[in-house]
């Protein structure tokens, strides 16, 4: 028999109160499913995120809390919890579930998506995205139902498919048209966090951060899953809600991160090249009409069950 599959879940925690709460009671209902349970706060430790944590893992014996101490950028809350889970014992092989405080595991999708064992059917050479199925709240209230009504499935690839890309292929598509993405409900190997922790040029700011994850050497290919493993949250106080257009910025540093992969896979040159053309016609595009880059597109591929 194979050996069993499962990811380590990893929920990075800021200001989460309420939502986190709700997040916590998917994990509860999915944990099984996960080979650990990590919940990272990034807070003083007498925070109420942190007591929430803390009674969530007394609740469920196994589950790991850890706490920066104190608020840290995004970036730096992603190292220390990398940081956290290489010196326990982590391989670079070893999978991720990445889980924003503020959405939900979507156990659905999981139970269709493993075999009779339990286990993920997980490639090694694959960064795994999407689909993501969508609920929107208001600012500042969380969602309040109701909860049993279908959901929109977004998705990061072609409405009519392929779901599964060549990692510079996928990226480029990304480019010339952005579309919705999330680190929500995404699973790559733990190799590819240390990648992004550890090689030039380094990554200071979330946006693109879908991108420079799949981008990491390790992986040759980006693929969804046949159904949301996570429901997303969209507000409009959200950094979401204007991610098009800060992400834009991010496309010169992108460009470092290809440069690197090409040490690893000379034979991603041509794709490489096809990038930088598409990128070259999309802003003289933008320049000689002056209707300015593509927006992002919330592409719609489907509808799920809750």
């Amino acid at each position: 028999m194979a050996p069993l599959v499962k990811p380590v879940l990893v929920t990075m925690v800021w200001r989460g109160g309420d939502r986190f709460t709700r997040c916590l009671a998917s994990i509860a209902e999915s944990r099984h499913h996960f080979s650990r349970i990590l919940i990272s706060v990034t807070s003083d430790p007498t925070s109420s995120d942190m007591a929430a944590a803390t009674a969530f893992a007394e609740q469920h014996p196994g589950v790991e809390v850890i706490c920066t101490g104190r608020e840290l950028p995004t970036m730096q809350h992603q190292t220390f919890w990398v940081d956290y889970l290489e010196k326990t014992g982590t391989n670079q092989r070893d999978w991720i579930y990445w889980l924003a405080y503020d959405d939900q595991v979507r156990g659905r999708g999981i139970d269709a998506l493993v075999d009779i064992h339990g286990s993920w059917p997980l490639r090694s050479d694959t960064a795994y995205f999407g689909p993501w199925a969508m609920r929107h709240e208001k600012a500042e209230v969380p969602f309040q139902g109701p909860w049993d009504v279908p959901l929109e499935s977004w998705t990061s690839f072609p409405a009519p498919g392929p779901t599964r890309l060549r990692v510079l292929d996928w990226i480029r598509l990304q480019l010339v048209q952005p579309t919705y993405m999330q680190m929500s409900g995404s699973v790559c190997q733990f190799g590819s966090y240390l990648a992004l922790r550890d090689l030039k040029p380094y990554k200071t700011g979330p946006m693109r951060i879908e991108m420079a994850t799949a981008a990491a050497p390790p992986n040759l290919f980006v693929e969804e899953f046949p159904d949301p493993i996570a429901i997303i949250y969209g507000r409009s106080n959200s950094d979401r809600a204007s991610y098009g257009k800060a992400a834009r910025r991010e496309d010169l540093h992108l460009l470092g991160w290809i440069t690197r992969r090409l040490l690893r896979h000379g034979s991603d040159i041509g794709r490489a090249a096809h990038i930088g053309a598409s990128e070259i016609a999309t802003y003289t595009r933008a320049y000689v009409t002056r209707q300015g880059l593509p927006k992002e597109e919330w592409r719609v591929r489907n509808w799920v069950d809750p």
